[in-house]
């Protein structure tokens, strides 16, 4: 009885917006297909019954076409490594050999002759048997076995090696097709993988986002009116009043407070970016002019290549400057006092480049996955939001952020967006 193709299920797994999973590829390839392949190459009942006539003389040689065959296996150190490591005994090896070899001149094509040859292919594909060495195997086997033919000394051996090669070539598109279902299967695997890792990173966000809303909201009513009533304590003091430091300072530290309180908001209610066409050279001049106003900045040389070269981009004008004020001010802290920071701006085809360099202290491998995690921060002073905000930013536009570093060298962002 004929074992007929594994069907998929009635019920893949659907998921949100259309995204469909379903992991249960055919098993085996689709007897029509086989058929087809068997019409397009011309193998019919005539070639099944040439192999079929000259199989009792050929059996006396399939012990030595075995052992010629897994020769050229243990000659060879990759295949050698591959049969050792499925940790299959070169003897059942070549008692299943010796079986496809009886199958291959049975004269008996159909379904359940595909269904076996498929079987086969996935072994090949569950011991890794890298898909190069099973052409090239097949073309091993194939020169002994034409030498074997020529040996018989038939008086017309053409029909029977023109079946043959037909059917190897089948056997071969048959044993491709399981590579080519294994790798959609992966491929299946890691979209469900990326999917389940976007959904929780996106519920992580929700409820972080939610907490810092909460935060922003309790502090910033109270830090308002802190403010107000140390700016009025301020003006009633003289220039030269002993305490008139100190209500400075105050001013600064809730200065400081606010940006954070800023930084939770804009984390925690993402707006989506209202695009227009912007020349972000103009935007990053602007953004730089204040940053200077940091004391970081006042001892820092900045390098803009194509400085005064308009580079045009769709984007969202309040959110690119925020992008580029959160790099630059990472990019000083990381330099200190002295240091220089490279931006570099190039039209790419349908969108732009953009990368921000310094030559600072780098950041360590063993954090560089974390840097874009929200309230992950190196700093001793800092929300942690700024790179997870620039990520936002980034991907809501519809592009990449790249971050590359070395410790003692410095730090490269590139930043690639797209219309």
């Amino acid at each position: 009885m004929s074992q007929s193709p594994r069907q998929p299920p009635d019920n893949p797994q659907t998921l949100p917006d259309g995204f469909e999973l379903d992991l249960y590829y055919n098993s085996f390839m689709d007897l029509r297909l086989f058929e087809e392949m068997k019409r397009y190459v011309g193998f019919g009942e005539a070639d099944a019954a040439a192999l079929r006539a000259i199989r009792l003389r050929l059996e006396p040689e399939f012990p030595d076409i075995v052992d010629r065959f897994y020769a050229a296996i243990e000659r060879n150190e990759a295949t050698r490594r591959v049969v050792a490591q499925a940790g299959i005994t070169v003897e059942r090896l070549k008692a299943t050999f010796n079986e496809w070899l009886r199958d291959l001149f049975a004269g008996d094509y159909g379904a359940d002759y595909l269904a076996r040859r498929s079987r086969i292919g996935r072994t090949h594909v569950s011991v890794g048997l890298p898909q190069q060495f099973m052409f090239t195997g097949m073309t091993v086997f194939r020169l002994t076995l034409i030498e074997k033919v020529w040996a018989l000394r038939m008086p017309d051996p053409h029909a029977a090696l023109l079946a043959i090669h037909k059917l190897l070539d089948l056997e071969l598109a048959v044993m491709n097709d399981t590579y080519r279902e294994d790798l959609l299967l992966r491929m299946k695997e890691l979209e469900r993988a990326q999917y389940e890792q976007q959904l929780n990173e996106s519920e992580h966000l929700a409820t972080i986002g939610r907490l810092a809303a909460s935060l922003a909201h309790e502090i910033k009513n109270p830090l308002a009116g802190i403010s107000g009533a140390i700016q009025i304590l301020g003006a009633e003091l003289g220039e030269h009043h002993a305490h008139k430091e100190v209500v400075v300072e105050v001013m600064r530290q809730i200065d400081r407070l606010d940006s954070a309180v800023k930084d939770l908001l804009v984390f925690a209610r993402p707006k989506p970016p209202r695009r227009r066409t912007h020349n972000l050279a103009e935007i990053f001049e602007r953004s730089l002019m204040l940053c200077r106003e940091e004391p970081t900045f006042r001892t820092l040389r900045v390098h803009s290549d194509g400085a005064g070269r308009p580079v045009n981009a769709s984007v969202d004008d309040n959110q690119m400057s925020q992008l580029f004020t959160n790099l630059l001010l990472n990019a000083a802290h990381a330099c200190g006092p002295g240091g220089e920071i490279w931006c570099r701006m190039n039209a790419l085809p349908g969108g732009v480049r953009i990368e921000i360099e310094d030559h600072g202290v780098g950041i360590p491998a063993e954090i560089r996955d974390k840097i874009f995690e929200p309230f992950f921060t190196t700093k001793a002073r800092g929300t942690g939001l700024g790179l997870s905000i620039c990520k936002r930013i980034v991907e809501t536009h519809g592009g990449t952020i790249l971050v590359e570093s070395e410790v003692g060298r410095g730090t490269r962002v590139t930043v690639e967006l797209y219309d």
